[in-house]
């Protein structure tokens, strides 16, 4: 009986041992480290889909940057040339006035005063246009194209 109570013991021993050795909270721990590894993925995972936002925003921005330099650069080309469009009709006006009679050549004068000073706020206006923001590109745009309006008008009444 003694072996009998010996040997129940020992399997006793074994089996709770053996239960012991599970380690309890172990299932438990495994899935605290399986949510923190999950965790982490999707923390990296949004890194990366924020740095691809990212750099896809700057390539945006870029090339609205080039749109916008190269828009300023047509319209600043375009008013230069319609700088000297003018230009070649207020030499016109001034070979007019050089060789009117003299109530003629007042008005003309006086024309060409106005249209002078007129031509000198465009023309310094077109200089500024690289040091424009996009922000008031549109407000600078329409008052350059009202100054050439109102010059060229002048400059039509003289001739």
């Amino acid at each position: 009986m003694l072996i009998r109570n010996v040997g129940l013991f020992a399997v006793s021993t074994a089996l709770v041992w053996n239960v012991g050795c599970q380690k309890p909270g172990a299932a438990e721990q495994q899935k605290e480290n399986a949510a923190v590894q999950d965790d982490m993925q999707a923390q990296r995972n949004a890194a990366e889909q924020a740095a691809s936002a990212q750099a896809e925003m700057r390539d945006k921005v870029g090339a609205a940057q080039a749109d916008f330099q190269h828009e300023r650069d047509d319209y600043r080309r375009d008013r230069e040339q319609d700088i000297k469009e003018l230009d070649d009709k207020i030499f016109k006006i001034q070979s007019r006035a050089d060789s009117a009679q003299a109530a003629t050549r007042g008005r003309l004068e006086q024309s060409l005063a106005t249209i002078r000073a007129e031509r000198a706020a465009l023309a310094s206006d077109v200089n500024a246009i690289d040091n424009v923001a996009a922000s008031a590109w549109d407000e600078f745009k329409t008052k350059v194209d009202n100054e050439y309006t109102a010059l060229k008008a002048h400059i039509d009444k003289a001739s």
